[in-house]
Order: structure tokens, then C-alpha cells, then sequence
């Protein structure tokens, strides 16, 4: 093939990318509305479950397949090299990848409600978020610079591997330091009254929740999880107190709600 055809090749691949990146980008938009827009009833949660749902899943299988054909096409057919046989170093590496990613998931179930109870949660997601992105890239960098060899072997686990250990720093990154700032935020803490819009269940979840802003500032309406007899406690109420603190980052946490 020459190199005019490689070179229109690899454009019509970075645009089939952009393309299924941004229909992920519109499904997961459509979950988020799920929670921030006060819907009347879960009823109405429904649409945007199952379209931003199926967007997601749909492009990120299109995507996978289409990672898998690219990286055929640059490197040929797949290595079929059992992991045993593999170096001791790379092997390492490889099993350490999914062991960071299955303790990643269970992080995840455990502090996720750290990033839920954060006032400026979604700047704050955003802020740790591309630490982690800068960290997992520099991680990645490194395993390249000791074991060069890690990323030559074309084969399906292994880019699943590589994926899976830079999605897990990101989520790391995030999780950790909501939590390190959450517990530092404890020794700052003041009561707040805010009014509150719409508690309510999350139909994703489960998990109980009340949209709360200050008097007189309805825009800057944000989210917190509350438990079930905290939530019987403020249905019909106009406003609650909370116990708020400030971390080392800068960061508002709502600790606790007072009766």
C-alpha cells in the first residue's frame, strides 16, 4: 500500500473515532440529565435511560471493534502467545493492569458517594479528572520506558489491559482525592441552611437524594445523597441544614445533615 493510501486510511479511522466519541459523549450527557434536571417523576427518567444507555453501549462496542481492526491493520494478526510464556516483566505487568482495575471497581462502590456529597461536585470532577488523566499518562510512559517491549505485543488482553490501568488511575485519582479531602475537611466545618428543590430516589441507583441551593440562588443548584430516614425527615420541608466543610483542596463537602 502506498503512502498516500496508508495516509487516507488512518484519516477515515480518526474520524470513524470522533464520530463514536462523541455519540458516548451524548449518551452519557443523557444519563447525567437523569440527575441534574428535576424531573417530575422516575417515570420520565425512563427515555433518557434508554437512549443515553444505548448510545453509550452501542458506540463504545463500535469503538472496541474498531480499535481491535486498526490495531490489525498496523500490526498485522493478533499474538497469540499464551501469558505464561510471556516475559516475567511484562507478565507482571499485564496481571497488575487487571488487579489495579478490579480494585478500582470496588473503590469505586465504597467512595463514590464522597464525589456525590461535594458541592462543586461537577468542577471538581473535572479539575481531578485531568490530574488523573496527566498521572495515568505519565504511568503509562513509564511502563514504556522499563519495559519497552509491553506495548508491541498486538494482542486484544493486552490493550485491554493498557485501557483498564488508565481509566482506573483516572477513577483513582478522583476517588482518592475526594477522599483524602473529605477527611482533612472535617477539622473546617460550619452549618448551612439551604433550601431545598426535589428530594427523590435515583432510578439508576436506588440511592436517595435531595437537590439543595442557597435562598435567592436557585442556579446554583447541586446534588447530595442522603439516607432513607434523612430523606423521610426533609420530604415537605423548604429548607435543611447541612454541616459543611472545607478540605485542604479548596474543596466544600457536605459532611452531614442536621435535624
Amino acid at each position: 500500500m502506498s503512502t498516500s493510501e496508508h495516509a487516507e486510511v488512518e484519516r477515515g479511522l480518526r474520524k470513524l473515532y470522533w464520530s463514536f466519541g462523541l455519540k458516548v459523549l451524548a449518551g452519557v450527557g443523557g444519563l447525567a440529565l437523569i440527575d441534574l434536571l428535576p424531573l417530575p417523576s422516575k417515570w420520565w427518567a425512563i427515555p433518557f435511560l434508554l437512549v443515553g444507555g444505548w448510545l453509550v453501549l452501542v458506540n463504545l462496542s463500535a469503538i472496541s471493534l474498531l480499535v481491535s481492526a486498526h490495531h490489525r491493520y498496523r500490526h498485522g494478526p493478533e499474538d497469540a502467545t499464551p501469558l505464561q510464556e510471556q516475559d516475567r516483566t511484562e507478565r507482571q505487568v499485564h496481571i497488575a493492569s487487571y488487579v489495579v482495575l478490579v480494585i478500582t471497581m470496588l473503590v469505586m462502590k465504597l467512595f463514590s458517594s464522597h464525589v456525590e456529597n461535594i458541592v462543586e461536585e461537577m468542577s471538581f470532577v473535572f479539575v481531578m479528572g485531568g490530574v488523573g488523566v496527566v498521572v495515568a499518562a505519565f504511568v503509562l510512559w513509564w511502563i514504556k520506558r522499563v519495559v519497552p517491549f509491553y506495548y508491541q505485543r498486538n494482542s486484544e488482553a493486552r490493550g485491554g489491559a493498557v485501557l483498564g490501568l488508565f481509566l482506573s488511575i483516572v477513577f483513582l485519582v478522583v476517588l482518592g482525592s475526594a477522599w483524602i479531602d473529605r477527611s482533612s475537611a472535617e477539622a473546617r466545618v460550619r452549618v448551612v441552611r439551604y433550601a431545598v428543590k426535589d428530594p427523590g430516589s435515583n432510578i439508576k441507583t436506588g440511592s436517595n437524594y435531595m437537590h439543595v441551593f442557597h435562598p435567592g440562588q436557585a442556579a446554583t443548584t447541586f446534588r447530595i445523597q442522603v439516607r432513607g430516614r434523612e430523606l423521610e425527615a426533609i420530604v415537605g420541608r423548604d429548607s435543611v441544614d447541612l454541616l459543611v466543610g472545607r478540605g485542604d483542596l479548596g474543596v466544600e463537602h457536605v459532611l452531614e445533615l442536621r435535624p
